[in-house]
């Protein structure tokens, strides 16, 4: 799975205060929003980066709260700025968003949850392999604000930040300022990915398709553990939610009956296992990440499923083969124009990076401006999952 692969500084400071680099839109649902976080650790579980250590899971929760409480402003880049850090000396953008640091969501920390609805039905969100998990905020924000409650799991070591249970900040680098081994060798897994999803989506049969996806899912035991991980952790948080604090009155109105799972990348691929796995997930969707990786082709799922492709060369469609064989309901978004980032807020940062975007989509003709595009789903109450992308034309396939 090519993505962008978001390497970390080993340490940055930034050294004066900048103008907030975006103003985060407001929320197009009722309620008010809170946020809270809290980490468990898995006690059974031997750290797979850290030897010594036990798998510790950080949280970040958005969820409806009551309307006067707290004052709205949380940062949006809730842990460390290195994240950002790194992501500007990846795409040589030098000091481009420092100003993240001063941007405020609309969220209020530790705020009470909202008396009513008694119970928050809940979306689990995962981030996308070494992404940035504070990069999907203008997204969980909106979730929240229709009456969801959104637990974002950030996974350490294989997210560009992550905090631990004694208030360590871990990244992707290990202690030379290297991309740790483990990530490296799943990311040597991917080589043959786009040329091998070409084959897969141009296949005139099915026959044909799954034998181009078996033989490339054959050589990925590296990427299968890391679902394999992420999984565990999801099961983890859900199982051991917090009973004090803030974190603990939010989990006592959470709804578990309700629960949907969402990602982006290969977040959206272990959303996709987990609901393969666990019973609790009740529908899953997955934002542009593919192939799925794992046993799920010879598996069932009894959730309905929504895959959303972006427009990337040869992967539109490239894991029905799997979906359709496996979702007790499958369906199917392809939206135009778009990349592989542009299910994250990135492109609403502007910079360097942005004025790039712009000038490829113009040389392909697309005419597209996705700096104010939002996917919204699962939208409590619908009759069905619902899907809107605010000025992005869509393809039902």
């Amino acid at each position: 799975m090519r993505r962008i692969v978001f390497a970390l500084l080993a340490s940055t400071a930034v050294t004066s205060a900048q103008p907030p680099t975006f103003e985060p839109p407001a929320p197009t649902g009722k309620y008010a929003i809170g946020t809270t976080s809290w980490i468990v650790t898995d006690q059974s579980r031997d750290e797979t980066f850290a030897p010594g250590r036990k798998r510790d899971i950080e949280v970040i929760a958005w969820y409806p709260r009551a309307g006067a409480s707290g004052a709205s402003g949380a940062p949006y880049v809730r842990d460390s700025m290195e994240e950002v850090f790194a992501f500007a000396r990846l795409t040589k953008s030098r000091d481009a968003w420092n100003g993240l640091a001063s941007v405020k969501t609309h969220a209020a920390i530790d705020a009470a949850p909202a008396a009513s609805p008694a119970r928050f039905p809940v979306i689990v969100f995962q981030h996308g392999y070494t992404g940035l998990p504070s990069s999907y905020t203008v997204l969980l924000e909106d979730l929240a604000s229709h009456g969801w409650a959104v637990l974002n799991v950030i996974h350490p070591y294989e997210a560009a930040g992550a905090k631990l249970a004694d208030g360590t900040i871990v990244t992707t680098l290990d202690d030379k300022g290297g991309l740790r081994s483990g990530i490296t060798d799943v990311l040597g897994e991917w080589g043959a990915e786009d040329s091998t999803m070409a084959k897969v989506t141009s296949a005139a049969t099915d026959a044909g398709k799954e034998k181009f996806m078996r033989g490339y899912l054959d050589t990925l035991d590296k990427s299968v553990r890391v679902v394999e991980r992420w999984t565990l952790d999801v099961k983890y948080v859900l199982d051991h939610l917090p009973k004090d604090g803030a974190a603990g009155r939010v989990a006592a109105k959470l709804d578990l009956s309700r629960l949907g799972v969402a990602g982006h990348s290969m977040g959206g691929v272990a959303g996709a296992q987990f609901c393969v796995e666990d019973r609790r997930c009740k529908a899953a969707l997955n934002l542009d990440g593919s192939p799925q990786y794992g046993p799920m082709i010879d598996a069932k799922m009894p959730a309905p499923f929504l895959m959303m492709y972006s427009a990337r060369p040869g992967r539109t469609g490239a894991s029905d083969i799997i979906y359709k064989r496996s979702a007790s309901k499958y369906s199917r978004v392809d939206v135009k124009d778009t990349l592989h980032i542009d299910f994250s807020d990135i492109n609403f940062w502007g910079g360097p990076l942005r004025e790039r975007r712009v000038r490829q989509d113009r040389s392909s003709s697309s005419g597209g401006d996705h700096a104010d595009g939002r996917a919204r789903v699962f939208r409590p109450g619908d009759s069905q999952t619902a899907v809107a992308v605010p000025g992005r034309k869509t393809n039902h396939a």
